[in-house]
Order: C-alpha cells, then structure tokens, then sequence
C-alpha cells in the first residue's frame, strides 16, 4: 500500500501484504504515463503494433454511377423521304454490324423519280442537268456509290440501300419489313461499345476539390480484383437540387466489352498531383473532443501515449490509414489494437493533462528555422526533443500569431519559440525569435565562489523552469568570477548544456539591462497602419494624426502628434485618410517616417448575403476584384463605421464599394443601388 517501502528481499509490507519483487530492467521508470505489459499480458489482450510511414497521398473523391452509352461513338437512323422497308438486314437489338453493311433497303417514290431524271439527264449528256440529279439524290441521303450506280442504270433505281455509318451494335430497333418511315421517324441506333460513358453523381461537399485534370478508378462487384481506369470527359454546369449533387460524366475505354450499360460501379476520383505524408493505420487513432492521440510502443512491453495532429482520413490508399501532420517520425511503432484497453489507465490519462500546452503557458523549446512564409505566417522549425509536448525531435509546421514581428527572421537562424495548442487541435506559436542561447533568467544573491570555480547562490523561484526558491552551486561559462559581486542582489542568465544541466552565462548586478544580442539589437521595422492626417505644421515639422491601434508595441487608436522624419518632405504629407509608416526612435519618440494617400476604393458587383449586426459583420458574394487579382467568391467583411447595417438591401445584387487596408485587410465601407 506503501509504493515507497523498498527491501531487498521477499517478505512483508508494513500493511501485512505480500512484496512483489522487481527485477533488474523492470523498475519504474517514475514517467506517470508509461505503461509496463507483460509478454502474456500483451498476448492476452491481443496487442498489434503498426509503423509509421512515408506514403504519396492525395485526397479522393468516393462516389457511384452507372455506365451508360458514349453518345458520341452513337448513330441514330432517319430517312429524309418517305418509303417503306423493303428486306430487313437487322433483325434484332444486339445485333453487330460493320462500317458499310447495309442495313435495309428502302422504296421511296421521291427516290425513283429522281433517279429517272437523272439517268435521262445522263443519256441527253446534259452535264449541268446531271450534276442537279445528282445533288437531289444526295439531299435525299443516297450514298455516292449508288447515285454513280443509278447513273449508269438501263431503268430507274426502284430501291435504295440504306448502309451502317459506323461499327457497333443496334441499341433500339423500331424498323420492322414493310413499315412506312417518315424522316421524323427513327428505324433504330448503333453504338460502338469499345469506349462507354460512365455517370456519377459528386456530392456538394467535394465540388471544391473536383478538377478535370482527376483520374478515374470504377470497380464492379461482378468483376472482383478488377479495376478500370478512365478520364473525366465532362462535368455538368448544374447542381441537382434536390439530391444536391453534380453530375460528372467519365470515359473508359471498353476494348473486351466487359461494361455493359446500366452496369453499377463504384468510383474513385483522384488528383493527378500527391505528396508525401507520415500515415498510420486509421484504427490506431484515438479520437475524443478534445484531441486526437496514439499509443506509441517505445520498447519491450513499454507504451505510452503521445498526441497527435491528423490530416487526410483514408481516400487516399487501398488500406484505411491516417495522415498524421505533426507528432510523429517515420518508423515509430503505433498499437493499432488493444490500444483503447491500454489507453484506459488511469495513470496514463493523469499524465495526458499536460499534454495540452495552452497560450498561457505554452511550451518553449528552441531549434532552427527551416523555413518562413511572411505571407501565409507559417514557419517550418527543426527542433530537439520538447517534452512538454511528449514530442521527439523532427521538423514541426507551426502557425503563427499575427503580433510577431517576423521581418527579421530568415530560414537557417537559431530561433526559440513558445507553442500552445489551439481550440482546432492545431499548434501556433505565441512567440518567435532569435535563440540568444539564454534559456532562463533568475535574482539573487550570490554567496561564495567554490574551490571548483562553481558560484554559490541563494535565488529566489524561477518559474519558467520550475524552481522554487533554494541555495546552489552552479558552474559558470565565460564569467569573470572576480568581477562578480557578493552579497549583493544580482540577475544571472543560464543555459542548458548538452548534457541538460543549466550553467550561469551572465551575470549583472539587478536592475541592470542585459546587452541585447546583435540581431535583435537593431532597428525595427516600420509600423505600418491606417490613420487619418489631420493637419501638419510646417513651422515645427509636426503632424496631428489619427491612427488605428499600433500592436507591435501594444498603443490603442488615439489622436496625437507625430514629428515627422528628417527625410520626410512636408509636402509629401496630404491631409485625410492614409497609409502611415510610424519608427520608433530612441530619442524622438514616434516619428512620422512616410505617408501614402489612400486609392480610391474598389467597386465591384455582388450581392449582401447575411448581416451580423453585432459583430459587425457582412455576409457578402462579389464578383472578381481585378485590382488586387481576387476572383469572385462569398466572403465576410467587416463593416466600416459609418455604415447602417439596417440599411444594407438583402439579396439584391448592388455596386460594393471595398477599401484595403495597411494590412491588406479588406472593408467594405458602402453600397451603391442602382437608380
């Protein structure tokens, strides 16, 4: 009852129960969320592990349909004049014919009449009367061969032959011996079956992702192992609106003629372009409300849990498996069973709750910046190990918050950066900047300097690392011990070596500021923000300015006077709204560094969808705005504060007026009806 009573051989707790012994290599690690399993345990409850891997991935698209005939390979039989069948060829639906069989004979009396005008013309030698014969007949739909045929005749043609424009099968046969046909009439259809059209039906969801560029996989339930590959040949314009799906129409080539019309099949849609992505197998995800985690094996019966963001969710392989985006290495072992039984533990779950670093206590680490988007705010950092986030060492994709100053920061600096985890499961970085090598920063006061060259101190509580307040020896690195002072209050800096003790780096008397390293020691970008120009004092080179919060350096929107830079002309400086470029200097202050008018604001045709009065907001579908390169989509834009949201008509299509702001923010600030 006592997991703290130890003793070196069988016998007894001081509870009176039975001492389980604990063989070398078996004792606990004292991790709260590592579980130990036996080997028969592990076979009892049926434990399997999976690796993760590196697979191509793309994201499909499932969906069914039924073949049906490619209308562009099918030919449908009219006659141009009136007659009746005379002697049948075809006699059934099914039936296969070649290019130029003929298909039925045809007495018409439009035909004989023009047949005999035209042998007489023949026979007079009369060439422009012959080529008139001859163009009646082929306005009656005769075929060359027998008009050439009719010329050369001794009695004009009683019948004519009616011949197969193409290979294929008769479809529909509504031609029967002795029927009278009229051109409105169709005597059957031929459709060559080496090619079929297949119809499925893409749910409104997947719309966004269908592209004609996509490849075509159907299988059949009557043709198992099977598959077909085929091409989009033609998406719909328009959506079903009562199953609220678009039809999408496929071709695949039918050489064997295995794909009959009205055949079921199941249908996969799959980009032409993948990526690389680490997946596990789908049932080795535990997915709860909150976050997703995995059972990782990380030795002989050992398990313990790790979190995880997932991505693509099957539809991209032939087995159900899982991309992970960040929390995992190719090669780890996952428990793809069981995992739920070994999850359940109530020591592991303890352990998971600090799984969550949150924006007020984030998880810090450092490593070095592979890659930087400015624009997208994205960063790509190879780290160390991080523990607070049970995550090993790897390369992690990060998000990152839109009050950090990234202008300085280039791909291949040593960079620290503290991480939490948002409401979308997602990590982002609430903090990101050059790694001076100085891990955490304490007071107190130092005592005595050891025969070993360690420096003794008396500190008070370090939170970021945990300590509480206590007396210590600390080695120390590129300090001048004798310039060290004792007895008296100081801040120290220190570093966490390779061996993961911490090592006193600097030391200052209290109160005094720390020499900031180089690359954060120079001068900061510009502020860049909307404002007004209220008026400018030539005499004194000042401007009264009102201006939207200032974030860098946490100042809210006020009015107030800003000195203008000494490279600043003052008639460079128009009066009304603008784009402002504010520095800090050390000595001035604010100043005033450049101005730029604001351009006139864009209009563009759309339509207000939706008002949200209290936030604000508007609901809006426009159409392309070509000054920014922005096609016509549906959007939210917040309100300028001169609009009445009670006065923006509701669906009807009217002018918008949108400004861009300093921030490539976009506002709309009015409307426009027309008269």
């Amino acid at each position: 009852m006592d997991a703290n009573f130890r003793k070196d051989g069988p016998g007894k707790s001081p509870m009176g129960m039975d001492l389980v012994p604990v063989y070398e290599g078996d004792e606990p690690s004292g991790d709260p969320e590592e579980i130990r399993l036996s080997a028969a345990e592990i076979n009892a409850i049926g434990v399997r592990t999976a690796v993760a891997r590196t697979d191509r991935i793309s994201q499909r698209i499932e969906t069914v349909g039924f073949v049906g005939y490619d209308e562009h390979a099918t030919s449908h039989i009219h006659m141009r004049v009136e007659g009746w069948i005379e002697r049948l060829k075809v006699r059934a639906v099914g039936d296969e014919v070649a290019k130029g069989d003929v298909l039925f004979e045809l007495y018409a009396p439009e035909i004989t009449i023009a047949s005999s005008e035209l042998l007489r013309a023949t026979r007079r030698s009369q060439a422009q009367e012959t080529e008139i014969a001859k163009r009646k007949l082929r306005n009656f739909g005769v075929d060359p061969v027998q008009i050439e045929e009719m010329a050369r005749a001794e009695a004009p043609a009683q019948n004519i032959r009616v011949y197969a424009p193409q290979d294929g099968v008769v479809i529909d046969l509504a031609g029967a011996d002795g029927m009278f046909l009229e051109p409105q009439t169709r005597a059957m259809s031929l459709s060559d079956l080496s090619s079929v059209w297949l119809l499925v039906d893409v749910f409104e969801r997947d719309v966004g992702r269908l592209s004609e560029d996509m490849t075509a996989v159907a299988r059949f339930e009557h043709l198992p192992g099977r598959t077909f590959a085929g091409e989009i040949d033609y998406i719909f314009p328009e959506l079903d609106p009562e199953t609220r799906t678009l039809t999408v129409r496929l071709r695949f080539d039918n050489p064997d003629g295995l794909l009959k019309p009205n055949m079921f099949a199941s249908v996969s849609l799959s980009p032409s372009e993948t990526r690389e992505a680490i997946t596990v197998p789908t049932e080795a995800v535990i997915r709860t409300g909150r976050a997703e985690r995995v059972i990782l094996k990380t030795g002989d019966g050992v398990f313990r849990p790790r979190l995880v963001t997932t991505g693509l969710r099957g539809g991209f392989s032939e087995g159900a498996r899982t991309e992970i985006v960040q929390g995992l290495e190719p090669g780890e072992e996952v428990v793809a069973s069981a995992q739920f039984l070994i999850d359940s533990e109530s020591a592991l779950n303890a352990g998971l709750l600090r799984f969550a670093p949150t924006e007020a206590k984030p998880a810090t680490a450092t490593g070095v910046l592979v890659s930087l988007d400015l624009d997208r705010r994205h960063a790509v950092i190879r780290h160390e190990a991080i523990p607070a986030l049970d995550w090993p060492a790897l390369e992690t994709s990060f998000a990152i918050k839109s009050d950090i100053i990234l202008e300085d920061l280039t791909p291949g600096d040593a960079v620290e950066f503290a991480a939490f985890r948002g409401a979308d499961g997602l990590l982002a970085l609430s903090a990101l900047g050059d790694d001076d090598g100085i891990d955490a920063t304490g007071s107190g006061v130092a005592l005595s300097v050891t025969p070993d060259g360690k420096l003794t101190l008396s500190h008070d509580p370090i939170p970021s690392l945990g300590w509480p307040a206590m007396r210590m020896d600390l080695d120390v690195e590129g300090v001048d011990l004798a310039s060290v002072p004792l007895d008296a209050p100081i801040e120290f800096d220190l570093a966490k070596g390779e061996d993961g003790l911490f090592t006193i780096v600097g030391v200052r008397a209290e109160g005094m500021a720390q020499d900031a390293p180089e690359s954060m020691a120079s001068t900061p970008p510009p502020m860049v923000v909307d404002g007004t120009v209220n008026a400018v004092d030539e005499a004194s080179r000042t401007a009264s300015v009102t201006h939207g919060p200032l974030t860098a350096i946490g100042m809210p929107g006020m009015t107030m006077e800003f000195p203008l830079a000494a490279e600043l002309d003052v008639a460079d400086v128009p009066i009304g709204d603008a784009i402002l470029s504010i520095v800090s200097d050390p000595e001035r202050g604010l100043v005033l560094a450049a101005v730029e008018p604001k351009s006139a604001p864009m209009k563009v045709m759309g339509t207000v969808n939706s008002v949200d009065r209290e936030s604000g907001v508007a609901n809006v579908t426009h159409g392309p705005m070509a000054e920014i390169g922005m096609p016509g989509m549906t959007m939210d834009f917040p309100l300028a504060s001169q609009i009445d949201p009670e006065r923006l008509p509701i669906g009807v299509e009217v002018a918008l007026l949108i400004e861009q702001g300093a921030d490539l923010s976009l506002t709309l600030i009015g409307v426009e009806t027309a008269p």
